[in-house]
């Protein structure tokens, strides 16, 4: 008898810690991809400004001087808007000056004396300061007035102004955008040189090694390679195809997907049946059918949710002798004799229970 290489799926702890490292891996793959993509000599793209210099620049150049003026008359209005806040200022000050030395020239009057000379003189004074500043703050009111009024007049200039040079500048735009998407698409397929053979690699090594011991090493191969190729499609290639270059590799995927799950349904592989096989052996009923199986101790059991109930009271007198089975409802042969020690064997399994040697193991097709 030859001996078999067993392969074991570790405890679901080991299970746990190969998922967390192969995601971790994947996780740092895509990071050093990411460095790798824009560490990578850059293609210079185009510049719209020289698209818009091949342009006459007389629009441009007379919203350039209204924008100037506009510039020139904001800070002539903050100049005067200051003084005006000064000439306000000087007014009050001279009005609070007069009204205390009127009220002094009343008392003096009400008493019967006659103002000091120094009184007098101080009040023509701040009559002269108080009528110099409000013909001032005067001025200064009719300026900032005048000036906010240029400033309307000349914001909507430069407002239409901006619509003739955007106008004037569209042929040069659209010649942009039509540069700028053949550099972005030039540059993807640059950038696409190293992670786009890389994802090939890891796609063709993850299918030839489905069963191998390091198949995650390249499943997080392939993840990353395939984060990396479509992030660099999202950033450079057009939005209108980008869509159906995605919904294309998710078509594809999904397919392959589909593919799989309806040929493992159909032919499953060796391990996938061994395993279908062996938990409806452990539940007492048949692996093509379903029906339970009836021998030994199990032939007077009672099948319910929880199982067969097997009676305890009357199973001495039953056959306890092994001999083959043959499932009653689909004529599956489940229990046969081994052609070496010719005792009784799962036939379904691909050892015998008795001598261990190996046996063939029927596909669906070949058991129905």
């Amino acid at each position: 008898m030859g001996k078999k290489k067993l392969e074991s799926n570790g405890s679901a702890f080991q299970r746990i810690q190969a998922g967390f490292l192969t995601g971790l891996l994947t996780l740092l793959l895509i990071w050093f991809l990411g460095f790798l993509r824009y560490d990578v000599a850059d293609l210079e793209g185009p510049s719209r400004q020289d698209f818009i210099d091949e342009l006459d620049t007389a629009p441009q150049d007379k919203l350039d001087q209204l924008v100037l003026q506009r510039t020139e008359l904001e800070r002539e209005l903050r100049r005067n808007s200051n003084l005006q806040k000064d000439y306000q200022a000087s007014k009050e000050n001279a009005r609070q000056v007069m009204e205390e030395i009127s009220a002094l020239h009343r008392l003096s009057i009400e008493q019967g004396v006659a103002p000091p000379e120094e009184d007098v003189t101080a009040l023509a004074s701040a009559r002269s300061r108080f009528l110099t500043a409000q013909d001032s703050l005067e001025k200064a009111n009719i300026s900032v007035t005048e000036s906010n009024s240029t400033l309307i007049d000349l914001q909507e200039s430069i407002h239409d102004q901006r619509g003739v040079v955007q106008e004037h500048n569209e042929p040069a735009y659209e010649k942009f955008d039509k540069a700028n998407d053949s550099h972005r698409f030039k540059l993807a397929i640059f950038r696409l040189g190293i992670p786009l053979p890389l994802f090939i690699l890891a796609a063709w090594l993850v299918r030839k090694n489905r069963k191998n011991t390091f198949r995650l090493i390249y499943l997080a191969g392939l993840l990353a390679t395939f984060w990396e190729v479509g992030v660099i499609a999202f950033n450079h290639f057009p939005r209108e195809y980008f869509k159906y270059i995605a919904i294309g590799t998710a078509i594809l995927i999904v397919g392959l997907f589909l593919k799989f799950l309806l040929r493992n349904l159909s032919t499953p592989p060796k391990d996938l049946l061994i395993k279908r096989y062996r938990a409806a052996y452990e539940q007492g009923r048949c692996a093509i059918c379903d029906f339970p199986i009836r021998r030994g101790l199990l032939r007077e059991a009672v099948w319910g949710k929880q199982g067969p109930k097997v009676p305890t009271v009357g199973s001495d007198g039953l056959d306890r002798q092994e001999k083959p089975y043959t499932c009653p409802s689909c004529a599956t042969g489940l229990f046969s004799e081994c052609d070496s020690c010719h005792g009784i064997t799962h036939s379904l399994l691909p050892c015998c229970e008795n001598c261990g040697v190996d046996t063939p193991v029927a596909s669906l097709s070949d058991a129905t």
